[in-house]
């Protein structure tokens, strides 16, 4: 083995590739994987941009803001603190109608049926087949997700509408991105999508959108589900999907009523460590409202697991190794913030609310405050997560 004489210099562009790569892999947040890769030519030729193997932290990203075409994009890293402004050329003139996988899904302000799908940290992006006609003159949500985050697996984009109406019907449409990519998309009834979730992204990827929809198509011919009022989408309730190894669940948030005197002063002040009494979770196997819950020991598929939960969005489930506690749900919620007072004796920032990243301990049952999350945020904006990632 070459050795370093004391007091020589030490050449770190012929560090061995294998030692950059597992260096490079254990870095938590993506600016810190594009400083690293930047240090020098072999560094970067070491390690490709998709090279990073384990899980970034992840982000909260700022919801967009309909009337908001500008391509940028605001993100905030809790593992380094960081503020990150991401202008996205790929969604200029689009808004922002959702995220999973690493990937932003975007809709067209000026054409509601045409949608891409792009990476803010790339910016590689994917047009995808113009959307049904059933999607038009409603908002259009969405999401992207994989079974595989280490990157392999084939990302499917699900957009679902909310028509306004009592009798109106909302459906939900799936689209495979890679692999016969212009093959369209499947539109299956929302009434029957959420809770099998799973299977039908499964069959979408091995037998493809036609099958799917004709399938879906028989199934509601005979029991009736192409009709009827549209009873839930994701947030709605307090609810929201968990789908991990191959089952889907429902993650419900509670919140206890405080007594008035309380609730008028907004609530207790709280400060990073105090519990949230009023605040808890519960799993159940159906979005009804009247659903049996599941106990946490009866989800295996989650033992060990990080659940982030976000309003109005689907549940993101990682290994506990993106430095996060196990068999915890990280929620974001605003609370009345404890007053700070300057050293000239006056209030701080004088916002009475602040917004706060919490968890909620599944096997204690105890919701805490982690940290306030900085800067100013707007309550109509509110933070969802986002897993960022190079590898889509």
């Amino acid at each position: 083995m070459e050795t370093v004489e004391e007091g020589s210099a030490v050449d770190w562009t012929r560090l061995p590739a294998n030692v950059l790569r597992f260096v490079s892999g254990r870095l938590a947040d993506p600016q810190d994987f594009v400083r690293f890769r930047a240090a020098c030519p072999a560094w970067r030729l070491a390690v490709p941009e998709d090279g990073h193997w384990r899980f970034f932290h992840p982000w909260i990203v700022e919801s967009s803001d309909p009337d908001d075409d500008s391509g940028n994009v605001l993100f905030y890293s809790p593992a380094s603190g960081e503020y990150h402004v991401i202008h996205v050329a790929a969604l200029e003139g689009k808004r922002v109608a959702g995220h999973g996988a690493g990937l932003l899904l975007g809709i067209d302000t000026a054409d509601e049926l045409s949608a891409v799908l792009v990476n803010p940290l790339t910016g590689e992006s994917t047009a995808a087949p113009r959307l049904p006609e059933r999607f038009r003159g409603a908002p259009v949500y969405g999401f992207a997700a994989t079974d595989d985050p280490a990157g392999e697996g084939e990302v499917v984009a699900v957009v679902y509408n909310r028509p306004a109406g009592g009798q109106a019907r909302g459906c939900v449409a799936l689209w495979r991105r890679r692999r016969d990519a212009g093959a369209g998309w499947a539109t299956v009834p929302a009434q029957t999508f959420w809770m099998r979730m799973p299977q039908l992204r499964a069959r979408l990827v091995a037998h493809g959108p036609q099958v799917v929809e004709a399938e879906e198509a028989a199934i509601a011919a005979v029991n009736g589900h192409a009709h009827g009022h549209v009873e839930w989408f994701p947030g709605m309730r307090g609810a929201h999907v968990v789908e991990h190894g191959g089952q889907a669940r429902v993650l419900v948030r509670m919140e206890l009523e405080q007594p008035p005197a309380i609730a008028a002063a907004g609530g207790v002040p709280v400060k990073p460590g105090d519990t949230l009494p009023g605040v808890s979770f519960e799993l159940r196997n159906t979005v009804d409202p009247e659903g049996d819950a599941v106990d946490w020991a009866s989800a295996p598929e989650l033992h060990g697991k990080v659940i982030l939960q976000s309003e109005d969005s689907i549940c993101h489930v990682l290994p506990a190794s993106v430095g996060l506690s196990s068999n915890s749900v990280y929620f974001l919620s605003w609370q009345r913030q404890e007053v700070v007072v300057d050293e000239d004796g006056g209030v701080g920032d004088g916002e009475p609310f602040g917004y706060f990243l919490c968890k909620w301990d599944a096997i204690k049952g105890v919701a805490t405050v982690v940290e306030k999350v900085p800067g100013a945020w707007d309550r109509q904006k509110p933070g969802r997560w986002f897993l960022p990632t190079f590898k889509y």
